[in-house]
């Protein structure tokens, strides 16, 4: 069992973490600076403009987690998130996504070994057409330390699920019905597929997981993304500095805060990259779909 789905859920766990980290780092150094100016794929400055209307407007985050070799990204997500309206778009990039390097074919998750987070924006914006202003590398061994500090995540349990893997040294067992699950229990959770025995788990595989996933998403959203777990922050922020780079300030998260603090999440949509896997050279490529991929940013991502 591939730990891409744990990592992706991991994701998305921290950049909802990041959002109380930065209020409470706020709050309690009383920082009002706007965001310092950020250069682009091309090495374009820019700088957001300091006003109600632009700083509504959507942001653009790539997500990498990092295998367990931290030398290729095992998920790369885009984070499309609308302050205004409270919207999350996620947009899931195939590790084994095709893309060119120097007039070879290279697969995406290589991208970061080779030239680090600037190649990996830069060829996410040649796939998506998007402007990326941000970017987090992470690995995923603070995920259960963080829900632990969360005092846990309230999730009703499907069924019993039962699962063991001794290779990967993976052990589920939790029980059907409505329960706090500790760091320990929410990563069983959110990485269980199939059961021990055969017909065991999800009717429809990874389809079932990843619905598995969003509603553990949603239920971190509903249920940590308050100001009683402000006071948690100073312990997360550790917890973070130890498993994550990023070039998201301070300023950044001043610059968004009144709308973050107004709308929060309100609503979460996953797409993958549309496409189709083929096998070039004797090597198993991703190969998108560049017309489906334009349709599919042009009518739900927010620019």
């Amino acid at each position: 069992m591939k730990l891409r789905s744990f990592v992706l859920v991991n994701c998305i766990v921290l950049f909802i973490i990041l959002l109380i980290d930065g209020i409470w780092l706020l709050k309690i150094e009383g920082i009002n600076s706007i965001p310092k100016s950020h250069s682009d794929s091309k090495g374009n400055e820019f700088l957001l403009n300091n006003t109600r209307k632009d700083r509504g407007k959507p942001v653009n985050i790539v997500m990498i987690g990092l295998d367990d070799e931290e030398v290729r990204s095992d998920v790369i997500l885009l984070l499309n998130y609308s302050p205004k309206s409270g919207i999350l778009n996620i947009l899931s990039i195939t590790r084994d996504t095709r893309v060119r390097f120097k007039g070879k074919d290279v697969k995406f998750n290589s991208l970061i070994g080779i030239k680090g987070e600037d190649l990996v924006i830069e060829k996410l914006e040649e796939l998506t057409g998007l402007p990326i202003q941000y970017y987090v590398t992470l690995n995923f061994k603070g995920f259960r330390n963080i829900i632990d500090t969360l005092d846990g995540v309230e999730i009703d349990v499907p069924f019993n699920m039962d699962y063991d893997d001794a290779e990967q040294n993976l052990h589920i067992h939790l029980k059907k019905g409505k329960q706090l699950l500790d760091g320990k229990k929410a990563e069983q959770y959110v990485r269980y597929r199939k059961g021990n025995r055969t017909r065991e788990g999800y009717a429809f595989g990874d389809l079932g997981r990843i619905k598995a996933q969003q509603q553990f998403i949603r239920a971190i959203v509903e249920q940590k993304l308050k100001i009683k777990y402000l006071s948690k922050a100073d312990e997360i922020f550790f917890i973070l500095k130890s498993h994550m780079t990023t070039n998201i300030e301070i300023g950044d998260i001043n610059f968004y805060l009144d709308d973050i603090m107004e709308k929060k999440v309100q609503r979460i949509e996953a797409y993958s990259l549309p496409g189709h896997s083929s096998y070039i050279k004797n090597i198993w490529y991703f190969i998108h779909d560049e017309r489906e991929t334009r349709k599919l940013i042009n009518e739900k991502f927010l620019k």
